[in-house]
């Protein structure tokens, strides 16, 4: 490293430190590749703390000084932003318009407005021919508005941080009737264009999804529920396709060579496999249950797909068909 000035290494240090890092004198010392003398850092560190910069020391396990910032102040320098992390955030922000016509929506502007305030101005120069929000584009269908919601997505957020338990008041689609029960809130979850919260309910000891927007009523308790049991995310979608929960089946689906690339090169499920025949035609297995998502996902491929494994399934699609042309033939709808 090239000699630097006394402002130049003060800079670094309050740089390295708003990280949050905590680092002995020796540490600090090696980040300069041992260029400059202890005495030299401990007069940095006198002009840091005499410019008024929170700047501590306490004395580490091994008796050395350990050098931080207080929390508060850890943002004073900002870290170099880079083209690439500045386009992120626009990019991150249209991933999340489930969120539009909310005031959380506002929050998500608010973060990319600060982050353009410390964007240096050779990025900046570098997307004068193009506004950054013109760069990437979220296209979907069927997102829910959750406009007039605020104040339950707040409260869910609020809940899932400080561990509250909550009552709620919700709409069961299957009894079409409002339910009343306690719930233990522990995530949001996004899946095609909707809100989910994952709630444990302590009373049937389970896991459960529920639709944010079926939820008529939230109310959060003072009570905070314990640790355990902790979510086990990978556990808890292992046999989903989709969101319905059932018992975990080999599925063997074999698709028409004309669509494999439709098919490979994604992620269906976290236990798929892939296999062809001589001809090109595609085989995808996994193990997941047997759910109605997963039967109108293999319609939704018409004829370019059969399935094969398991013989439940096969009826089970048969039956769907057979359904869905009765109701073409004059048959009564659903």
């Amino acid at each position: 490293m090239p000699n630097q000035t006394q402002i130049e290494r003060i800079l670094r240090i309050i740089q390295i430190l708003s990280a949050g890092t905590k680092l002995t004198t020796g540490a600090l010392l090696s980040r300069f590749d041992n260029d400059v003398s202890l005495r030299t850092l401990q007069r940095d560190f006198q002009r840091i703390q005499a410019a008024g910069i929170p700047l501590r020391s306490r004395k580490s396990k091994a008796n050395e000084n350990e050098w931080y910032l207080d929390s508060a102040s850890r943002s004073f320098l900002p870290r170099t932003l880079g083209l690439n992390e500045y386009l992120a955030s626009y990019i991150l922000r249209e991933n999340l318009k489930v969120f539009r016509n909310t005031s959380f929506a506002n929050e998500i502007d608010s973060l990319v407005d600060k982050i353009e305030q410390i964007v240096p101005d050779d990025v900046f120069m570098r997307t004068e021919e193009i506004d950054p929000s013109q760069l990437y584009e979220n296209y979907s269908a069927g997102i829910y508005d959750y406009s007039g919601s605020d104040e339950l997505i707040a409260n869910l957020m609020k809940a899932i941080l400080e561990r509250r338990n909550c009552f709620v008041r919700y709409y069961n689609a299957n009894e079409e009737k409002n339910k009343g029960f306690y719930i233990e809130p522990r995530r949001l979850v996004y899946y095609s264009g909707s809100l989910y919260v994952v709630g444990y309910i302590r009373h049937f000891d389970n896991f459960v999804l529920l639709a944010v927007q079926r939820i008529h009523k939230l109310k959060i308790q003072d009570s905070v529920f314990p640790d355990e049991p902790e979510f086990d995310a990978q556990s808890f979608w292992a046999g989903k396709f989709g969101l319905f929960a059932a018992e975990s089946t080999l599925v063997r689906l074999k698709f028409n060579k004309g669509i494999r690339h439709h098919i490979e090169g994604r992620t269906w499920h976290p236990s798929q496999s892939f296999d062809s025949d001589s001809d090109g035609n595609l085989f995808l297995e996994m193990c997941v249950g047997l759910t109605p998502e997963l039967i109108s996902w293999i319609l939704g491929w018409s004829d370019y797909v059969k399935v094969q494994e398991p013989p439940e399934l096969i009826e089970m699609v048969k039956e769907r068909i057979k359904a869905m042309a009765d109701i073409y033939k004059g048959g009564k709808s659903k």
